[in-house]
């Protein structure tokens, strides 16, 4: 009888061992994909990072199929003839993100050094990706260069079209 009472307590105490390891285990799990879940904040802030330093690839991994085509784009005028004739630009330092999340969107105010602008994002299949529209792709987005120029809207016309033409040429080869 000693003995029976002897292994059923030995029994017992393995098996509140085995819930103990099982809690902590599902707690570690827990804990570890709250600390990896995407918020707005953090893809907006890697995706605008990957665009000062010119790294379309890893940018499209956080956009929708807007923001792939865009991207595409901004990669293939990089790569026109002349576009390496300018002078790298240090990258901005992206700061202040913060987000205004409504349902499935996001909208994201940042810093780009003291340059405030304003990127959109997108749920889709619990990912937030950031969602670029062709329209006004860049409209945030400022060149130093942008405040030296006058801009005229005919000549801006005229050269965004040059620059489609020039775009479809090089996506074709």
């Amino acid at each position: 009888m000693l003995s029976n009472k002897l292994l059923k307590n030995q029994k017992i105490k393995k098996m509140k061992t085995l819930k103990v390891i099982g809690i902590i285990l599902v707690a570690g799990i827990v804990f570890s994909a709250c600390e990896t879940a995407q918020t707005p904040e953090k893809v907006a802030e890697d995706f605008l990072n990957y665009l000062e330093v010119s790294d379309y690839d890893n940018a499209k991994t956080l956009g929708t199929a807007n923001t792939h085509e865009i991207l595409e784009n901004l990669k293939a005028f990089e790569q026109m003839e002349g576009f390496g004739d300018f002078e790298e630009a240090e990258p901005r330092v992206i700061s202040n993100v913060e987000c205004d999340v409504a349902d499935d969107f996001a909208r994201c105010t940042y810093l780009a050094d003291d340059e405030q602008g304003e990127l959109d994002l997108v749920k889709e299949d619990d990912l937030w990706l950031v969602d670029m529209q062709k329209e006004t792709p860049m409209d945030d987005i400022t060149f130093e260069s942008d405040d030296d120029y006058d801009w005229e809207e005919d000549s801006w016309e005229e050269a965004e079209e040059e620059v489609e033409e020039e775009v479809e040429e090089v996506i074709e080869e």
